[in-house]
């Protein structure tokens, strides 16, 4: 199963776009599939409440995160790369799907969806495989 499917099958069985994204990964962060699910757990739902960031794309940026950190808790020294990192996607995904909001990718205002949450997840998935490699 690819990692695309893998990320619509959790997306189909309730979890929501960031977890999808976070749980997709897991093999490559290191962390169990729980402990991802419960940290992503607020970040659907475009920061749960559709006017924040879209949740794939917050799953996009956990998964970075985890993947570019250097972990070094006395000298934070990793956060420039891990920003350049996730402002790259989140420029990619605006660029292909016109927000990176949830509210105006659902199209809530304006009746015009921008991009589906599956269109959404999907597009986090090539990003970051793009990114990490399969």
């Amino acid at each position: 199963m690819s990692r695309v499917e893998k990320a619509m099958e959790y997306h189909k069985k309730g979890y929501n776009c960031s977890q999808s994204i976070v749980c997709t990964f897991a093999d490559k962060l290191g962390m169990e599939e729980q402990d991802l699910f419960k940290i992503a757990e607020g970040l659907g739902l475009g920061v749960g409440d559709t006017c924040g960031t879209c949740g794939a794309v917050t799953g996009m940026a956990l998964v970075l995160g985890m993947t570019n950190s250097t972990g070094n808790l006395e000298a934070p020294n990793s956060k420039a790369a891990t920003y350049r990192k996730v402002k790259e996607m989140n420029d990619n995904f605006r660029k292909k799907n016109g927000s990176t909001i949830c509210r105006e990718l659902k199209g809530l205002d304006t009746g015009k969806i921008l991009r589906s949450c599956d269109g959404c997840i999907e597009d986090a998935v090539v990003f970051l495989e793009n990114e990490l490699g399969d």
